[in-house]
């Protein structure tokens, strides 16, 4: 992809804007390029620069987005499950061929846009329509994890239209803690119902399998989603690391780690690539000597102004890999 800026890219026209954020199918992410994470930011704005000009109605009907569940827990551990039970959703519903699911990058981009990363700003069925038309997902599925009076937790999940602001009935499966992903799974089934999908049976098999028996890793996981929708990648990378850690064979989590790693590169080489710059410049200028009239060399005070001085400074960082 040829990186271009945005003041020289053109916009895009509404339905090309439309096709374009519905385009890609995401099962997991690997390595990302610094490109793509700035397009996903560069459509985010455009969508809602658009958004008066889009049409839900023409997006296929199959088109879906997951995002965030909200909950609500005395629980600081469990602050973030909402994160890792979305995002473990929207990967069991890109296993069926039958459905576009939208892409990561540009989900979360949107949410930061929509300052709809913080838990108590996710997104619900009242904003779940313009969330998904500006998406590009025709369907957009929101839920919520909430406690039982069995001491169980609960998981919720509707489905809104896009396009004709329909909110589909609430389907939901509850599980202890300890067998949360059961529930996700039933979750899942249910969604695919909903959707008018039949799985075939190498589909159901590959939904049907869980991606850690580990609670710990999976909530370190959760915590490294949420931190990746909030834009702090770096953080993000050190919680999949965790999970991957408690659980080697965690194969998302490694999946996710290559791609924080990836999208926190860009980023840190900014400020690095300043101070760099700052401290070549500090050793250039001890290094150069001064004159007998005390002026530095190549100074307007120097008699021999025009005079050229090359210093080469080597600078090494070392990074945490």
């Amino acid at each position: 992809m040829k990186e271009t800026s945005m003041s020289s890219r053109p916009s895009l026209a509404p339905a090309l804007l439309l096709l374009a954020l519905a385009a890609c199918q995401t099962t997991g992410m690997g390595r990302v390029s610094p490109q793509e994470r700035i397009a996903a930011e560069e459509f985010a704005r455009e969508a809602l620069a658009a958004e008066q000009s889009l049409d839900p109605a023409t997006l296929p009907e199959r088109t879906v987005g997951v995002t965030p569940l909200s909950i609500t827990t005395s629980d600081s551990a469990l602050r973030s499950l909402g994160y890792g039970l979305a995002d473990l959703l929207m990967t069991d519903l890109a296993r069926s061929a039958q459905i576009q699911v939208v892409d990561r990058l540009r989900l979360d981009a949107l949410l930061r846009e929509l300052q709809f990363v913080q838990a108590s700003r996710n997104v619900d069925s009242t904003t779940a329509p313009r969330v998904g038309g500006l998406l590009g997902a025709r369907r957009l599925v929101v839920g919520s994890v909430t406690h039982t009076p069995g001491g169980e937790l609960r998981i919720d999940a509707r489905i809104a239209n896009a396009a004709t602001s329909e909110i589909r009935p609430a389907v939901f499966a509850t599980a202890t803690l300890d067998d949360i992903l059961r529930a996700e799974k039933e979750l899942a089934f249910q969604l695919f119902d909903q959707l008018g999908v039949t799985l075939t049976p190498a589909e159901r098999a590959a939904v049907d399998q869980r991606a850690t028996q580990n609670l710990a890793a999976l909530l370190a996981y959760s915590r490294g989603v949420r931190y990746e929708v909030e834009g702090r990648f770096d953080q993000a990378a050190g919680e999949f690391q965790s999970a991957l850690q408690l659980d080697p064979g965690f194969s998302m989590a490694r999946m996710r780690l290559t791609a924080a790693r990836s999208l926190a590169a860009p980023l840190r080489a900014a400020p690095i690539a300043r101070v760099a710059a700052a401290a070549a410049e500090r050793v250039n200028q001890a290094l150069i000597p001064t004159t007998s009239t005390g002026a530095r060399p190549g100074t307007p005070g120097d008699p021999t102004f025009a005079q050229t001085y090359t210093v080469t400074v080597i600078v090494t960082i070392t990074t945490p890999p």
